[in-house]
């Protein structure tokens, strides 16, 4: 009797590690022209993703700040700079309003399965995820075009180091 309640145990035991194992999770990628992988952080339902980089007509940072959907899609939620002659580049229908010292793009909201980004020095690229910052131009030799994207891999492939 003891001897089926340890077998018992166990099977649950292996069962639920399985299971566990094979939980999905969400992960930026950042991933350069010849799939070299640039970046794979684990991101959270309430993350915050925030591409950064400098006008390179009007100076300035300009910040698109986009989120996770429950689709797998980047939706933008915002685009914000730091001078209005930016601003004014990005806003088609000429909306912008200033928030604080910076000016906000009146864009509506916008979900991308996949965002193309070409990375150099001259924009100096930064990606910000949850508050961490990641030097996307440091990554690259010169300029080079670069996909941000969602995926979804199993938790053990995190756990094992397996990569995005």
């Amino acid at each position: 009797m003891r001897h089926r309640v340890l077998v018992a145990i166990g099977v649950v035991t292996i069962v639920a590690l399985a299971g566990l194992a094979m939980t999905p999770v969400t992960l930026v990628a950042v991933t350069a022209e010849d799939d070299r992988e640039m970046v794979c952080e684990r991101i959270g339902r309430d993350s915050t993703i925030a591409l950064t980089f400098t006008h390179s007509m009007y100076g300035g940072d300009v910040t698109e700040t986009y989120q996770p959907t429950v689709s797998g899609t980047l939706l933008r939620a915002s685009v914000v700079t730091d001078n209005a002659a930016a601003a004014e580049y990005y806003a088609w229908d000429g909306r912008v309003e200033p928030v604080g010292e910076r000016f906000e793009v009146v864009v509506p909201d916008r979900a991308f399965a996949a965002i193309p980004v070409r990375v150099d020095q001259i924009g100096a690229h930064r990606l910000t995820i949850d508050g961490q910052t990641l030097d996307l131009a440091a990554m690259v030799d010169g300029s080079e075009g670069v996909r941000l994207a969602l995926v979804t891999r199993p938790l053990a492939t995190q756990v094992l180091g397996m990569g995005c």
